[in-house]
């Protein structure tokens, strides 16, 4: 629902699609839990719903699976691993995806089903894996350098499973270790068995799902917790290393220190690139496309999609958080964009630059405002909604079934009394309380993000507005107040905060989450308040380290 993809498309059309899609608005900033609930049913009943509390939408219906299927990305890394191969199979490629916009994550629970192209895609995969790395003694030696059975089985087992495998697991593979070397062909015996055992490996529960299989309200055991520290921070299966220490990951301490550790390695910034791109809609970048204006080019696009994901990166790699995401007044710019920011030229490259006092946080910046806008103009509805939903985490709720396209500017009308005149129709708080004073706050930036003192032939333009956040309403001057006054509260922070529980724990996080995201939003607000202590909080936290609610 945040944020419509860019096609080539009428002012009008365009408007009046948003209109429908962001006019509702249901529930009230601030509401408890309306059920009370302190986390999943004891009896084993249905999972709790969603609602809103302190001042946060938190929609869903966590399922708690004790089996969570690898994403496709898990796969291919975890792939990798086990096989111990130079890079990620590519054979993922052709794998089905989620559906995105169902879920605020395509790695959440809902989205990973198993249906009969699964597991003909795993099938297909897994034999023509088991084919290449035995295809060669020397390719063969890469995955095991040894030449016996037992070992082989053991050791690329315990990879596969991401736990040691049990007496009776081990026997049932030797027997079918000596079914495969007794099958014909030319390569060795030993090839033969190790190629079955690898097709039968790579297709197993085991190693396609993520398992919780303790009792309710009981710790992980170290495995586990290794598997769910590995597949979310490195986005693959646990390394032997880590695998190792698994036996001593039964303390919030000694999985914080592993955890650290992890957060500093690439594929840690790798994984928040992931997280950002989705949370923001990144991928949205490379649909932008504008007609009528003269200093659009196409080329921008790629500009505007690395400068988003360098900002992020920068973020989480030297340790910053949200209310630096809000305030900075740094950003990334390439050489397209510099004229926008009225910048010189900086070479061919995007490189960070000073952005000036007008551009306070991301949402000041070109990528933002741009993919936010209608050609040449402000799309104030956008901006607003999609901040709102985003960064706010705020009840808009279900639209309203009838809103008229929006109409051409009149003279002497400005946008902002265009579409105030437009929602009034709407009758709801949606509109007036919560996205237009958002999106007007960002009045001075036209459809490419440059700043304006004027519009419409020389009106003056009013960026001020009144916000009602969790904490009460606040009123600013422009888009650089509103942001800062986002970075001191708390809505905000515990808006970022439900989103990274919802990406690291995999399901929708709810209302019986409050005492988590609450906790993690602390953080945030702290001294250094980085997305890294987030992080470290989370995985001390029993919703990371225990198994919550479900049934086998």
């Amino acid at each position: 629902m945040t944020g419509l993809p860019r096609g080539r498309r009428a002012l009008g059309a365009g408007l009046c699609v948003t209109a429908l899609l962001l006019a509702g608005c249901t529930g009230a900033l601030g509401d408890p839990d309306p059920e009370g609930s302190g986390g999943p049913p004891p009896d084993g009943g249905g999972p709790p719903t969603g609602g809103v509390a302190r001042g946060i939408d938190m929609p869903g219906g966590p399922q708690y699976h004790r089996f969570v299927r690898l994403t496709n990305s898990q796969w291919a890394r975890s792939v990798q691993v086990v096989l111990n191969l130079a890079a990620p199979p590519s054979l993922s490629d052709g794998f089905e995806k989620p559906v995105a916009g169902t879920t605020d994550f395509t790695n959440n629970e809902h989205l990973l089903s198993v249906n009969q192209r699964s597991w003909s895609d795993y099938q297909s995969a897994a034999e023509a894996l088991a084919e290449e790395v035995t295809d060669s003694e020397e390719a063969l030696a890469d995955v095991y350098p040894g030449t016996d059975a037992a070992g082989f089985i053991e050791a690329v087992g315990r990879r596969a499973y991401r736990r040691p495998l049990t007496d009776d697991e081990i026997a049932r593979y030797e027997e079918l270790f000596e079914t495969g070397a007794a099958m014909s062909g030319t390569k060795s015996a030993f090839a033969k068995g190790a190629q079955l055992v690898i097709r039968t490996m790579l297709q197993s529960p085991h190693f396609l799902y993520r398992t919780e299989l303790g009792e309710d309200r009981k710790p992980l055991d170290g495995y586990e917790i290794a598997a769910k520290l590995s597949l979310w921070l490195r986005d693959a299966a646990p390394s032997d290393e880590l695998l190792d220490k698994a036996p001593t990951l039964t303390t919030p301490e000694a999985i914080a220190a592993v955890a650290e550790t992890m957060l500093e390695e690439p594929t840690a910034a790798e994984g928040m690139r992931y997280f950002h791109r989705e949370l923001l809609h990144f991928d949205r970048y490379a649909t932008i496309s504008k007609l009528g204006v003269p200093n659009y080019d196409e080329s921008l696009n790629a500009e505007y999609e690395e400068s988003a994901y360098l900002f992020f990166d920068k973020i989480f790699t030297e340790g910053l958080g949200v209310k630096e995401i809000l305030t900075s007044t740094k950003g990334f710019v390439g050489p397209g964009m510099a004229s926008l920011y009225g910048l010189s030229p900086s070479g061919s490259r995007v490189v960070e630059r000073d952005l000036g006092p007008d551009r306070v946080g991301f949402f000041s910046q070109l990528p933002y405002l741009t993919l936010n806008a209608l050609n040449d103009e402000s799309d104030s509805i956008h901006r607003g909604a999609n901040i709102n939903f985003d960064v706010l985490c705020a009840p808009l709720g279900a639209p309203a079934p009838d809103i008229p396209p929006v109409p051409p500017l009149e003279p002497g009308q400005t946008n902002r009394q265009r579409i105030t005149r437009l929602t009034s129709a709407c009758g709801g708080a949606c509109h007036n309380q919560l996205i237009n004073p958002v999106g007007f706050a960002f009045e001075h930036f036209d459809g490419m993000g440059q700043y304006r003192d004027e519009e419409n032939g020389g009106l003056p333009i009013d960026s001020s507005g009144v916000y009602t956040f969790s904490e009460g309403a606040k009123s600013f001057a422009d888009a650089g107040e509103l942001m800062r006054h986002m970075a001191e509260g708390e809505q905000a922070h515990l808006c970022y905060a439900k989103k990274l529980a919802s990406f690291a724990l995999q399901r929708d996080v709810v209302p019986s989450d409050l005492p988590l995201v609450e906790t993690l939003a602390e953080v945030s607000r702290g001294a250094s308040g980085s997305v890294k202590e987030m992080m470290l909080e989370l995985v001390k936290k029993e919703a990371f380290r225990t198994r919550m609610g479900g049934t086998l």
